[in-house]
């Protein structure tokens, strides 16, 4: 594998955690009081105490480049976002984000109310009495704690040759980095029901990303949804072997990707135009564990893999990432990678991109920021000033053709509710851990203050296993979880 190769890797430590009861639901009659106002919006009712003061979102852009690749034949087709977005619609003082369908002279609402509450309609339920359509309120259930680390290992030892840095290149005060998304069908695709669900689902791990990456400053970096592709039957570029299930090593197996090699046939797909995208950065998205042979032994313990300043390489702009569907547990995982394609390297490190000041200057790895080696540390979420310095330093390495937008329409989602909002504890662990049978949340939790829970297997020994709350879950009474705390 040519050039500098950043992998995360993880380790569970297996102990209990706990949970709270039931949450609470009740049926709502929505209605528009305000079909709209002079500034555009809507006023809706949901019920006495809840009013939405509703703004249109824009969350699609009008031409999104979506492909499927079929063995050597790609097909592309450009995506209307406008008819998608024409309802939906938010409160950004409620972070409430809905879509509204007015019929029949009433509404039908589905989305959410806020970090907690989710509502959607009940068709079978009659009306009001004044007609309008039965709507159930409900708010997701308390979650869990749990303790695991992230360990990443002494990265490998390849040279990479530092690129000059270019002060008379012009960075412009917010840099758009275009990322197009590589699913595998067979894998992730699947969990989908149809291909709108799958674009609205990877615009808004873009958008958590992005939230994650807006503390940065001089210049800000957003990332920019410019295509998705779907990789359909036998490819060229994914690696896959099928070895013991390293959970369950004497009674089952299962499928792993090739982490390593998988990355060196998409840059090669990616150089040589078999896969055939306009982007900054292609991402792999796989439902598969990755993983790696050392020393003939499988080792399943990478999560993400991205090369070191490989944003606008020509042969180095590729990423991978292990994704649960439905879950966006790649988010932490490609905020991390995207650090590395972007000249990040781990709090510790050497610097390899860097401006003057911090050339020689190490950051400590235990203040635990989010390029630290080890994930989940005290600032998980927030950046070193190493790793920002870093990032100046390598965009200034960079051709000013990087900082165009080469697709001239994107795809982009204004998230006023966090996805996690969503998802109750008990799909995360089934989700999560789809291939055991009778997984369930452990069942005395009280909070879950570190964003984390455990599931608890049937066919598992009593045992249990880790998975993290993703965004807008709640971690505490009252408190989310967002960006990792």
């Amino acid at each position: 594998m040519s050039g500098f190769l950043a992998s995360v890797l993880i380790c569970a430590m297996v102990v209990e955690g706990l949970r709270a009861g039931p949450s609470a639901e009740y049926v709502v009659y929505p209605r528009l009081l305000q079909a709209r106002a002079m500034n555009g919006t809507k006023l809706l009712q949901v019920n006495e105490k809840i009013t939405l003061h509703l703004e249109k979102s824009s969350v699609l852009a009008e031409n999104l480049v979506v492909s499927t690749l079929n063995g050597d034949e790609q097909v592309d087709t450009l995506v209307d976002g406008r008819e998608v977005e024409k309802d939906i619609y938010h409160d950004q003082s409620q972070m409430a984000a809905v879509s509204v369908t007015e019929k029949d002279g009433t509404v039908e609402v589905r989305g959410s109310l806020g970090h907690t509450l989710r509502i959607v309609p009940l068709p079978l339920m009659g009306r009001s009495e004044d007609g309008h359509l039965a709507h159930k309120v409900f708010e997701i259930e308390e979650p869990m704690e749990f303790k695991t680390d992230y360990i990443v290992p002494s990265e490998r030892n390849i040279p990479l040759r530092r690129q000059p840095i270019r002060p008379q290149v012009n960075i412009p005060e917010t840099f758009f980095a275009e990322v197009s998304y590589c699913f595998r069908s067979e894998h992730h695709s699947r969990h989908f029901p149809d291909e709108s669900s799958l674009l609205v689902y990877a615009a808004l791990t873009i958008k958590m990303i992005n939230l994650r990456y807006a503390d940065i400053t001089n210049p800000r970096v957003q990332f920019v949804l410019v295509g998705v592709a779907t990789l359909k039957g036998r490819n060229s570029i994914t690696e896959v072997v099928k070895d013991q299930d390293v959970l369950r090593p004497t009674t089952h197996t299962k499928e792993y990707m090739l982490s390593e090699k998988t990355l060196d046939n998409l840059a090669n797909a990616v150089y040589t135009k078999k896969l055939n995208v306009i982007a900054d950065v292609t991402v792999l998205v796989t439902e598969l564990d990755l993983a790696d042979y050392k020393d003939g032994q499988l080792s399943n313990s990478v999560l993400g893999v991205a090369f070191l300043g490989g944003m606008c390489s020509v042969r180095l702009r590729v990423a991978e990432t292990e994704d649960t569907p439905h879950t966006y547990s790649m988010v932490p995982i490609l905020v991390h990678e995207l650090g590395h394609s972007l000249g990040m390297v781990h709090d510790g490190d050497k610097a390899v991109y860097s401006t003057p000041a911090y050339k020689h200057y190490v950051c400590s790895a235990r203040d635990g920021y989010t390029m630290a080696p080890v994930a989940h540390g005290a600032r998980n979420g927030q950046w070193s000033r190493c790793s920002v310095e870093h990032l100046r330093g390598f965009l200034r390495t960079l051709q000013d053709a990087c900082f165009q937008m080469l697709s001239a329409k994107h795809y982009t989602i204004n998230m006023t509710r966090l996805p996690g909002a969503g998802i109750t504890k008990q799909q995360l662990c089934e989700k999560t851990y789809s291939r055991f049978r009778g997984v369930r949340v452990h069942p005395e939790s009280q909070n879950s203050a570190e964003c984390r829970i455990w599931c608890c297997p049937d066919d598992y020994n009593n045992r249990c296993l880790p998975a993290h709350l993703t965004d807008g879950m709640e971690c505490t009474q009252g408190s989310h979880c967002v960006k990792h705390q």
